[in-house]
Parts: structure tokens; sequence; C-alpha cells
């Protein structure tokens, strides 16, 4: 058995056991009710139809001739399968044998052997999704510099309520990190999580789908849809935004700064140079919503602010009900034995995501 698998069964009995046919099968529907915690069936339902409904949103808006929405929406989809593929299974694609960094758990339908639950499939084009069009719509892509303002921006919205999930489903059981392959953790988070899959994939996703993909298929006058060259040019760019999403995502993480530059990356040195860089992201898009937006209940019932208004207020539910083991945790583990998150972050996420809820362009 190669150190992966060994690692993989390990977790895998950590969380419960997973039935034998199941991570032998390319995909599997089990039913809802035999989760092993109520809470699971809540994401699941939470998250797909977050895809859903942004894509219903963005075929709207490509209807009326703004590509740009569906693009960001389809090539989140080929950023997904790209990037989570390989870590699922890393030694199939020459990676290092100890290269397993977390498992997931098993939700009622689950993909690639058991590896990828539907709704973290439906994660990224759901939250980073909803990101896109709440920074979209407060205008901080239509000024100079847009294209970069507006994917830091993504990428801070995306961060502030990703943490509010990231940091409670392995109190649970969602899922388990293979906590010696990382640097750091703030409470049973990775400190590269944070930082990578919260924040700077985001904005690598911006930042593609920002330069590749069409921002409208209407003709010059503004009247109809070019068919051919205007649907096509579309595909294309949408399909290398996705692949090219992962490339850009690897060059931004601190691991290839750090790397280039010939620096040790530390514990204390990743927790501390995280820490700075969303600091300054995050004041620096609180000075832009501020100068942009304001305080406003006009369009709150739109798709993007009324999805994270459902979305926070749901967590803010599991939250509550969590309290209990939260706090009957002993060195961070619950009495189920597992690892909780960490509510002061947690509690400083959903502060500012009611900002960002709260504000509407001028």
């Amino acid at each position: 058995m190669t150190e992966t698998a060994l690692t993989f069964t390990q977790l895998v009995d950590r969380l419960g056991g997973f039935h034998p046919e199941n991570i032998e099968s390319w995909a599997f529907v089990k039913s809802p009710f035999t989760l092993s915690h109520w809470t699971m069936n809540v994401v699941e339902v939470l998250l797909i139809f977050g895809a859903l409904w942004g894509l219903r949103h963005g075929i709207t808006r490509f209807k009326a001739g703004e590509s740009i929405y569906l693009g960001f929406w389809l090539a989140s989809v080929i950023f997904m399968l790209a990037l989570e593929i390989p870590v699922y299974f890393p030694e199939k694609l020459g990676a290092a044998d100890n290269a397993l960094f977390f498992i997931h758990n098993e939700f009622t339908v689950q993909f690639f052997f058991g590896r990828a639950p539907l709704y973290i499939l439906a994660l990224y084009p759901s939250v980073m999704y909803a990101a896109f069009v709440l920074v979209r719509q407060a205008g901080l892509f239509n000024q100079r510099w847009g294209t970069l303002i507006g994917a830091i921006g993504v990428g801070v919205v995306h961060h502030v309520f990703y943490e509010i999930f990231d940091h409670f489903g392995p109190q649970y059981g969602w899922w388990m990190w293979n906590y010696p392959n990382f640097t750091s953790s703030l409470a049973s988070v990775p400190v590269s999580s944070m930082m990578s899959f919260a924040f700077v994939g985001p904005i690598a996703l911006t930042l593609a789908t920002q330069l590749l993909v069409p921002k409208s298929v209407i003709d010059q006058a503004g009247q109809t849809l070019r068919p051919n060259r205007g649907h096509t040019g579309f595909a294309l760019g949408t399909l290398l935004a996705g692949l090219l999403t992962p490339i850009l995502f690897v060059m931004l993480t601190l691991n290839t700064w750090f790397s280039v530059l010939g620096i040790v990356l530390t514990p204390r040195l990743e927790m501390l140079a995280s820490a700075a860089i969303l600091t300054v992201a995050l004041v620096f898009i609180l000075r832009q919503f501020v100068g942009l937006t304001t305080f406003s209940s006009q369009g709150f019932w739109s798709y993007s602010r009324a999805y994270f208004a459902l979305f926070l207020s749901v967590f803010a539910g599991l939250w509550l009900t969590a309290l209990p083991d939260y706090f009957s945790a002993i060195d961070g583990m619950t009495p189920q034995g597992f690892a909780v998150g960490s509510l002061p972050y947690v509690m400083g996420c959903m502060t500012f995501a009611v900002f960002f809820l709260m504000r509407a362009k001028r």
C-alpha cells in the first residue's frame, strides 16, 4: 500500500468509515437520511441551490448581451475540475507519494471514487460567482485599473463568506485535513487553505475571465447576438480562462513567492505574511466600497445579495447549533473527535459579510 493510500485509509477511519462499494465506483448516490450528520444535508442544499441560481442569473445576463457573467460561471467549473481532481489523486499525476492534503466525507451524491461530493463541485460556481456578481454590481470594475481592483475585491468578498463555511465543516466531519502536509493552521483550518482557496483562487479566476472572456456577445449596434463569431469567441475565451486560472493560481500562492525568493516558509512566517496580505487587501477593498457604494436596501433582493443573505443566515443558524460542541471542545477537539474552527475569526468574517451585503452602488 502506498503512503497516499495509507493516509486515505487513516483519514477515512477517523471520519467513521466509507462504504467499500462507494469508493470503488466512479459515482454513487446514497440516501440523504444516512449521512453522518444532519448539517451535511443543509450545506448540500444551500450550495447546489446557489450554483443553480447563479447559472440562471448568468444565462439571463447572457441573453441580455452580457456574456462575462456566464463566462465566469462556466470558467469556475473548469477551474474546479482542473484544480480539484489533481488534489484528490496526487500520486496518479506524479506528485510525491505523501501529497494527500484532505479527504471529503460521504455525502448524498459523490464522484471520482468517493473523493468529490456534488456540493463541493457546486461550491465554486455558487460562492465565487456570487462574489464576482456582487463586486461587479458595486462598480469596482468600472474605474481605472478596474480589472485588478475588481479581482482583489472578489478575493476579499469570497474570503469573508468562504471562511464562515471553511471553519465550520471540520467540526462535523464534512472533510478531514491531513495536517502534516501543511505549514501552519488557524484552529482547524490550514493557513494555506485560507489564503489559496479562499483568496487567491477567486482573484486568479477573475483575472483570467476579465482578460479572456468577451464582455458582450451583441453586435456593434447592440441589437442581436452574433451566432457564429460571437458564440465561438465566447466559448473559446471561457475554456481558456478556466484552464489559465490554475496556472495563475499557482503563480500567486505564497509557496510560489517564497520559493522564487529562496526563503523558507516557516509556520510563523506563513502566518504573518498571510495576515499582512489579507489585512492590506481588506482595508483597500473596504475603502473602495465606501467610496463607490452607500448603505442601501435597494436591490437587496437581487441575485448576489439575496443569495449571500441566505448563505449568511443559514450559517449563522448552523454556528448557533454548533456552539455547545464548540465550547465543550478540549484542546481544539470536540467530544466526537473532530477539530473546531476559530469562532473569533468567523465572527469577524460575518461582520464584514454584513457590511458588503448592505452596500449598493451610488
